[in-house]
């Protein structure tokens, strides 16, 4: 039973969006200050970010278990919610709990960070109550991810937020005020980007059972080749727009450290464009690019650093 309920929160998305939004607590606290209570804060708001991600995980399965959009041949993992190892009433309970959870969590960080702002808190509290709206209207009820609108969802969510909205309260907690600096907007539309990378190739690979079980998705919707240029261009959009950030912002060599931190997402790209009509070989890229979006995120972590104790 523990492993089936593993399997169901996806363990292997958590560390994208733990990375996402450590690159946000760092941004914070390299504007702001490094002390423990930023490092406390920084921990509560990873730790509500990655509640959300399982949140979402957990809908996802619930929504498409309900519509029985998931046959029996799907390439993707088999979950336990098929199979029937975990009901659906026993879901619904655990995506209550985990939402309790991350309300819980998140509010501690936003008291932490905003807590004398009145303003800034009402904007951030709105914020997570549309996030966990976002997570579980995904595919139950309005469905907007059978409708082509997920991967607009991830780029709001996964990019902007999940970096601004750690990057201000921990420099607003700092004293540096609410401003938003030009490399975490850049990073934000990167690792946005980035992000919506990893729910297209996951699409890519569904593309074919998607059409049959009336899922619209914009690689149902492109079909295979704009589907490949479309990654590309994202890929592209992930490169341009972090390496504008280092040279806005941090020192020319660490282009280096960027160049070697978005390798692995690069060799993904050269993979998929090879085998963009074969969903069973795209099958594994959906770990790869999820691995691939991490390591460019720690790698600008690893600058981060650097930054912070030697130049700053």
């Amino acid at each position: 039973m523990l492993r089936d309920w593993l399997v169901e929160t996806r363990p292997q998305t958590l560390l994208l969006g733990a990375t996402n939004v450590a690159v946000g607590c760092g941004l914070g606290m390299y504007y702001g200050a490094f002390n423990l209570y930023n490092l406390t804060a920084a921990v509560m708001i990873i730790l509500t970010a990655v509640l959300l991600q399982v949140l979402s995980n957990l809908a996802n399965d619930y929504g498409d278990a309900v519509r029985g959009s998931d046959r029996d041949d799907r390439l993707g993992p088999i979950r336990a919610v098929m199979t029937g190892a975990i009901s659906i009433r026993q879901l619904r309970r655990a995506m209550a709990v985990v939402t309790l959870a991350a309300c819980f969590f998140g509010l501690i960080a936003v008291a932490m960070t905003l807590g004398d702002d009145l303003k800034l808190l009402s904007w951030f509290i709105f914020a997570g109550v549309i996030s966990i709206v976002a997570a579980v209207f995904y595919t139950v009820g309005v469905a907007y991810g059978y409708k082509g609108l997920g991967d607009a969802a991830v780029f709001i969510f996964f990019g902007l937020l999940s970096v601004l909205g750690p990057q201000v309260m921990l420099t607003n907690v700092s004293g540096g005020g609410a401003d938003i600096y030009p490399d975490a907007f850049l990073l934000a539309v990167s690792i946005g980007a980035g992000s919506m990378m990893v729910l297209h190739i996951n699409n890519m690979r569904d593309a074919a059972q998607d059409k049959i079980s009336g899922k619209r998705t914009l690689a149902t919707r492109l079909g295979a080749k704009l589907s490949t240029a479309y990654h590309v261009s994202l890929f592209a959009v992930v490169v341009i727009c972090s390496f504008a950030a280092c040279f806005l912002s941090h020192k020319f060599w660490e282009f280096a450290i960027i160049a070697v931190g978005l390798m692995p997402l690069m060799a993904s790209v050269i993979r998929v464009i090879k085998h963009s009509r074969d969903a069973r070989v795209l099958a594994p890229e959906l770990k790869f690019t999820s691995l691939g979006n991490a390591v460019h995120n720690i790698s600008w972590l690893i600058v981060l650093t650097v930054d912070f104790w030697v130049y700053y």
